[in-house]
């Protein structure tokens, strides 16, 4: 006798779900008794330690230790080798998976043998792809994959049968976020819209304490946790038992033993809050993003679901009380709804009959009577990444995202573009179809999902159309298929590794490709910090430098941080410790004139005479104290062969901008809400090579 279950694979923490006797969903204890299974694997135990076991050697600071890892899914660069062999994302979730289902028969005395497994709303095709393969890896049959905020709400609509509601899904768990618009009726769960951030969640808040606790045990002790490994797992661990402790009491006491030197700090949660104040108002751009999408406002929701363990910080509900103008809904655990809807999910894909959508189950031990679960029957699920293709404008001049299925339109859905392509009388029977994710005209800002190699084109002695179908299926994974129009044939496909090298993307198409690895690159940031960028603003330009890091190669990259106010301070010198420079960036305070000239001299310094590439990227809100002397400045670092990026928000001037920067492209201004996604764009054009520095 074999079951299905339900899975929420998390970040953090992972839930298996099942059906019980009387058809109801509940959460299957795992062996230490617990509905809540760490998502942590311990290596140094044979067979590896998963769960709770694994926790606990994390926190003694043993460095056998996988964790956080589900942000990788899909990622062919990462890595992590213990006892000899290589470990990516999707056999690390294998291990956790065959950990749940080998707790759930142990809990069910049957086989389990299948799984509907979570996934957040916002991943994409190599991620979707790679949970399923995870599963297949731990011995399921993977029924299907559902969006977590989408299995969240099914399991709402369960326990609230016969609702008529539009709702709006909060999704913080412990490494992702996501934000769903659904609309809930007796029938149906109908998905409007969804946004949301892989590389958002509850860590992200614990990074914030481990850097402020890191810096001040620093600059009493002249250790610095961030250069050791065992020390930096200490105050990771620490960190987020003074995240719990916050969500509890206003203040807590947080006590560092690092080697022979001990030191205890206050942080009260006003000082918690202040400073991952800018993580919370990321959420609120996303589902601003979701409402606007949804084409809805928040008077026409009828409530808000709190879902993740992260949503238990009172800062997360008073900000999503504030944002909605309502108290989020009670009754649902934050922690075990998602599991519960997948279950749900799964007895529909079991369970639906011809005559009726409903899911049926039987009382254990009888053949009779069936009765059908109460609750939605049916999903109408969405994608929150447009799926398109590389092309060339219509002017021929440049590589565009042409977008063949839009984000937000219910799956499964399909669409179809014609391309034309040269046989030269038979000595060309091959098209390649580079598949993207995302929303920006520029390839290069989306995800490169795969070289689609379709072959087998017969020749004409024309031009020949192929029409290429992309599709996402029920459970958002891309289909891709090929037909040569005039002759009606099915073409064969195949996917190559998508080129390390893309920087001809950039380039206008009758460039080529540069060959070799990429230069190795210095650059600093110079921050303005004058009193104009008090608040908000600052907060702003610190989320974005961070953003910039995340794009960073350090592989190749380093990069300095220069402040400027009428006091100019070198906050770190160049390196390529992204930890030691996200340290710096939260100690920037705005107070004082705007002193840029003698900031760009010190970055001209420390750049001189340096065989790399070398960039100065500068955010100024306004004019310079000595506007002239400033480009004068700029000027000479120019001609010693630096680049200058500058960026201007608030009251700056484009035009002053433009004097500043190596190229008229270098100047761009960004509006109160932008600099994020600006310095992300910058980042990724300076990795490849510098070109096209203009948002698309």
């Amino acid at each position: 006798m074999s079951a299905f279950v339900g899975i929420d694979l998390g970040t953090t923490n992972s839930v298996v779900a099942r059906r019980n006797e009387y058809g109801r969903p509940e959460v299957v204890p795992n062996r230490d008794g617990a509905p809540i299974t760490p998502s942590v694997i311990y290596f140094g135990t044979d067979p590896p330690s998963v769960g709770q076991e694994a926790k606990e050697y994390a926190r003694l600071g043993d460095d056998q230790i996988a964790s956080f890892f589900k942000p990788q899914m899909g990622n062919p660069l990462f890595s992590l080798r213990f006892g000899g062999k290589d470990y990516g994302a999707t056999e690390l979730s294998a291990l956790v998976l065959a950990r749940l289902k080998a707790d759930a028969e142990a809990a069910m005395g049957e086989e389990v043998d299948r799984a509907v497994i979570t996934v957040p709303a916002y991943f994409a095709d190599a991620q979707r792809k790679a949970t399923i393969e995870a599963g297949r890896l731990a011995g399921l049959e993977v029924m299907g994959i559902i969006n977590e905020p989408t299995a969240a709400a099914l399991a709402y609509g369960l326990q609230n049968a016969g609702a008529d509601e539009t709702v709006l899904i909060y999704d913080l768990g412990g490494g992702t976020f996501d934000v769903t618009v659904a609309r809930i009726t007796a029938e149906e769960i109908t998905v409007r819209a969804t946004a949301g951030d892989h590389d958002l969640g509850g860590k992200n808040w614990d990074d914030r304490i481990a850097t402020l606790l890191a810096e001040r045990f620093a600059a009493e002790t002249g250790f610095d946790p961030l250069d050791e490994p065992v020390a930096l797992n200490e105050v990771l661990v620490r960190s987020e038992q003074a995240k719990w402790q916050l969500s509890e009491r206003s203040s807590t006491r947080v006590t560092l033993q690092l080697g022979t030197e001990r030191r205890s700090y206050e942080l009260t949660r006003e000082e918690f809050e202040g400073m991952t104040f800018p993580l919370m108002d990321r959420t609120r751009k996303l589902t601003e993003e979701a409402l606007e999408e949804a084409g809805l406002r928040w008077k026409d929701l009828t409530g808000v679901l709190l879902v993740g363990g992260s949503t238990r910080m009172p800062m997360v509900r008073r900000f999503v009380t504030e944002m909605s103008g309502q108290q989020p809904r009670a009754g649902v655990n934050v922690d075990e709804v998602v599991a519960l809807g997948a279950v749900i999910r799964a007895a529909m894909l079991v369970g639906e009959q011809p005559e009726d959508a409903r899911p049926r189950f039987t009382l254990a031990g009888a053949t009779s009577p069936r009765f059908t679960l109460p609750g939605p029957s049916r999903i109408s699920d969405v994608m929150s990444h447009s799926l398109g293709t590389v092309a060339v404008s219509p002017d021929g001049s440049a590589y565009v995202n042409d977008v063949v299925v839009r984000r937000n339109v219910a799956i499964p859905a399909r669409g179809t573009r014609s391309y034309r392509l040269a046989t030269h009388g038979g000595r060309n029977d091959r098209m390649e179809v580079y598949l993207t994710q995302g929303e920006s005209a520029a390839p290069l800002d989306c995800t490169i999902l795969g070289k689609y190699v379709f072959t087998g084109i017969e020749a004409t002695d024309a031009e020949v159309d192929v029409d290429v179908s992309l599709s996402y299926d029920q459970d958002g994974v891309v289909q891709v298929s090929g037909m040569q129009r005039d002759t009606g044939h099915r073409l064969a496909m195949h996917v190559e590794p998508v080129p390390d090298d893309l920087s001809w993307l950039g380039r206008p198409p009758e460039g080529g490709a540069v060959e070799g690895e990429p230069a190795p690159i210095t650059l600093f940031l110079l921050i303005d910090v004058s009193s104009s960028m008090a608040g908000e603003p600052l907060a702003e330009a610190q989320e974005a430098a961070r953003a910039f890091l995340d794009r960073c190669d350090f592989t190749h990259t380093e990069v300095g941080l220069i402040s400027f106010s009428d006091q100019v301070e070198l906050q770190s010198d160049a390196t390529d410790n992204a930890r030691r420079l996200i340290a710096a960036i939260n100690r920037l305070d705005a107070d004082g004139t705007t002193n840029l000239t003698d900031a760009i001299a010190l970055a001209r310094s420390h750049l001189t005479e340096l065989d790399r590439t070398r960039y100065i990227v500068l955010l100024t809100d306004g004019y310079p104290d000595s506007a002239d002397s400033a480009v004068e400045e700029a000027d000479a670092a120019k001609r010693e062969g630096v680049e200058i990026v500058a960026i201007g928000t608030g009251e700056a001037d484009l035009d002053y901008l433009r004097r500043l920067s190596s190229t008229e492209e270098g100047s761009i201004f960004a509006r109160r809400g932008e600099l994020v996604q600006t310095f992300g764009h910058i980042a990724r054009v300076i990795a490849e090579g510098g070109r096209a520095l203009r948002l698309t």
